[in-house]
């Protein structure tokens, strides 16, 4: 269980790239392929190590909580009393002051347009997490379960290698389904928990055999992780500028693109979350303000998730009335990459601790 000291840590840094993701995004405003559109592009999708992030840690607290005998009933109430209120909570607020575009308050919508955004976690666009999260979380009994059997027969890696092989077969056929049946069926595929799988399991993998994995860890050179994990970013963020650069927009994103980025970017994603363990393990030996500030926002890292896009639309509101620049302007990207993460802790009360 000392490892949860570090997960806090590691939840903080997922926070902070979930943050750049929504602020980056933004990119595809920007009228003229440039400087800093490259480059929020490239922070855009190198940040997307966030959402794995959260789910490996998921199967790695799961995996730690409940690893012997334990009730269903009780599993299944913690887990729903944890994640329902907040997604309802923010799934009504988000339908009735949106933050894509100018924040306002909007009318009531209709039940087929609630019962959507709750199947589908639409309300507002980091809500799509709690989705897959839900499903892992109910299937989680069978997942350990079928981890179990495989690791007692000493195949455990075979599984991983297994699972990570159909994730990336799963996420390039919603690609190619989506390109060819139509937009919803991505959505719809890329929402369903085999999308992730792979990382919810390596977490659980890495709590069974947590001795092993942190001698692992403690036995591979920082420089030599980071190196592979720079190389992942500029391969997974050149398979997107490059094509910018040639086309001049995002016209140039075909099929193949959206394929060759999901087959590269585990390469990129594994290497970051042992490069983030690290981290969080130098962290927690040193000590100090850093630490101690780094592990606050990690453990309000949850609250800081559901209101961030809040703090980001107000914010870019009140950015605008007083300088009058917008997203097409570079100087609010870094200016919001500063403020948002401050507000939004500081926001942390609206749903506590997490």
């Amino acid at each position: 269980m000392a490892w949860i000291r570090e997960l806090e840590y590691i939840r903080g840094f997922a926070a902070l790239a979930v943050i750049a993701v929504h602020i980056s995004m933004n990119f595809t405003l920007i009228p003229v392929v440039g400087l800093s559109g490259l480059l929020n592009a490239f922070i855009y999708i190198i940040a997307h190590f966030a959402v794995p992030v959260f789910i490996f840690m998921s199967g790695w607290v799961l995996a730690l909580r409940y690893s012997g005998a334990y009730l269903l009933r009780t599993y299944y109430r913690r887990r729903a009393r944890t994640i329902l209120p907040p997604y309802l909570f923010f799934t009504a607020l988000y339908l009735l002051i949106p933050v894509e575009g100018a924040i306002r308050i909007a009318s009531l919508p209709g039940p087929g347009a609630a019962v959507e955004a709750l199947l589908m976690g639409t309300a507002a666009y980091h809500l799509w997490f709690f989705v897959v999260i839900i499903q892992l979380y109910l299937l989680y009994p069978l997942i350990i379960r079928g981890y179990d059997v495989f690791d007692r027969a000493g195949a455990a890696l075979f599984l991983l290698f297994a699972l990570l092989f159909c994730q990336v077969l799963w996420n390039v056929g919603a690609h190619a389904l989506g390109m060819f049946a139509g937009a919803d069926w991505y959505a719809v595929l890329a929402r369903a928990f085999p999308s992730h799988l792979f990382y919810f399991v390596l977490g659980i993998h890495v709590s069974r055999h947590t001795g092993w994995f942190r001698s692992a860890v403690e036995s591979l050179h920082p420089v030599g992780v980071a190196v592979a994990a720079a190389a992942g970013a500029l391969l997974v963020g050149g398979v997107w500028v490059v094509p910018m650069l040639l086309h001049g927009s995002l016209s140039g994103a075909t099929l193949a693109i959206f394929c060759v980025y999901r087959i590269f970017e585990p390469l990129y994603y594994v290497p970051v979350i042992v490069l983030l363990i690290m981290a969080a393990m130098r962290l927690e030996e040193a000590g100090g303000l850093v630490a101690s500030s780094s592990r606050s926002f990690g453990e309000h890292s949850f609250g800081i998730y559901l209101v961030h896009p809040l703090v980001i639309a107000a914010l870019t509101a009140i950015w605008a009335s007083l300088t009058g620049l917008s997203w097409t302007d570079w100087p609010t990207y870094p200016a919001e990459g500063r403020c948002a993460p401050e507000a939004g802790e500081m926001k942390k009360s609206v749903v506590g601790a997490g």
